[in-house]
């Protein structure tokens, strides 16, 4: 399986970061003067723009182990104290100086009967080695007391020249002709994050060329490629805040939602005490879907989508190590299938139902009963046939 390219392109030296030269500066000027009890660096931005990459190749570039916890992994005090404790008391493994870095922040815990951030607060203030946290949302409320206790170095989006100049990089290493104005183009669509960039520039790599043709054909798969990572952001969590977001960039209707989630949750929650009370929260989100379709009260949606969410991502006790592939639900096609089979049945059902001054609805049934005397009585099965005006294929259904 080929490695992703945004990890074998990570940058291994400072000067390979784009776009963000303050900030790792600043990186490399708190890593190399550190002393002990000094405020840990907090780095904030949103995804894709270099925060985690800069440690790594500043520490590359310095020859500093990174010993990294993340907090969508460990977000209670337990959990912190245990793992980030062990790692700030402890020797490198290779006998070098180390930074430790303490990802994605924004899944520790605020509260205080779990007090994750507390617990890193409480564990750097004396800390021997260089710690950096990362963030997306500097402003989060759970994040105050972190924030006040550290330093913050803000990464800001990327400008779309800074990605095409990551984009060409990487396209010239792998050999791959690239139009200009699809770089460019790629460059411009991902809203700063060079990581979604990254991604789509191995994605149309496949055939060792890059075009506006390809890229427009690119944008048509997205929809189906954004469900299948929104599903295993629920799935593969137990962190509420990390499930939250998980459909708000997901282009696709709720009925089409409860599909994907319904078709796959049996190949992720393998437990049945798990798959049983997911499905308690889908059923739960499908009463309020009813109470929106009968009544409209679409103030209901805020509720479908926090159980579609965090809803389903806490039904489990833990998280399932297997890694399923995810796929379209079937029941469309078939339903699709069921109604092609039931067609000719609904086509002679309103024949008879104009003879019989009945509803269609009423006699449906009373076609089966039609099906005997076509199979055994070919004289009055023709005249059934002349009467109620049956095509071929009609006559030949009830026979068969």
């Amino acid at each position: 399986m080929p490695l992703p390219w945004i990890r074998k392109h990570a940058p291994y030296s400072a000067k390979e970061v784009v776009g963000q030269d303050k900030g790792v500066e600043r990186i490399r000027q708190f890593v190399s003067s550190h002393a002990k009890g000094a405020k840990p660096l907090l780095l904030y931005g949103p995804p894709g723009t270099g925060k985690t990459a800069s440690v790594y190749a500043l520490a590359e570039e310095l020859d500093l182990e990174v010993i990294e916890v993340n907090a969508s992994d460990v977000r209670n005090k337990a959990a912190i104290n245990e793992l980030l404790g062990a790692a700030l008391n402890q020797q490198s493994l290779f006998f070098k100086g180390k930074v430790i870095l303490v990802d994605e922040a924004d899944g520790l815990s605020g509260m205080k009967d779990r007090g994750g951030i507390q617990a890193v607060i409480a564990l750097v203030k004396d800390a021997r080695f260089p710690v950096i946290v990362t963030c997306n949302d500097v402003e989060s409320k759970k994040l105050k007391a972190l924030k006040k206790a550290a330093e913050c170095v803000a990464f800001d989006p990327l400008s779309a020249k800074d990605i095409a100049v990551l984009l060409t990089r990487i396209a010239k290493s792998e050999k791959i002709a690239a139009e200009d104005k699809a770089i460019s183009a790629i460059a411009h669509r991902v809203g700063g994050d060079a990581r979604a960039a990254i991604n789509d520039l191995q994605t149309l790599s496949d055939g060792k060329k890059i075009t506006m043709q390809e890229l427009e054909a690119l944008g048509e798969r997205e929809q189906k490629e954004a469900i299948e990572q929104a599903l295993t952001r629920v799935f593969k969590t137990t962190s509420a805040d990390v499930a939250l977001p998980a459909f708000d960039n997901v282009d696709v209707d709720i009925d089409q939602l409860f599909l994907w989630i319904d078709a796959n949750l049996p190949k992720e929650y393998t437990k049945p005490e798990d798959l049983a009370n997911a499905y308690d929260v889908l059923a739960e989100a499908d009463k309020f879907f009813g109470r929106i379709r009968r009544w409209q009260y679409y103030r209901f949606y805020v509720y479908i989508y926090k159980l579609f969410t965090a809803g389903i991502a806490l039904a489990k006790k833990e998280k399932y190590a297997t890694v399923p592939k995810y796929k379209r639900s079937s029941r469309p096609l078939m339903i699709w299938m069921a109604n092609a089979r039931n067609a000719k049945k609904k086509a002679i059902a309103e024949k008879l139902g104009a003879a019989s001054h009945a509803s269609t609805r009423r006699v449906l049934n009373d076609v089966l009963l039609l099906k005997p005397i076509f199979q055994n009585d070919k004289a009055t099965a023709s005249m059934i046939s002349e009467q109620l005006e049956l095509d071929p294929e009609e006559a030949a259904w009830l026979r068969s």
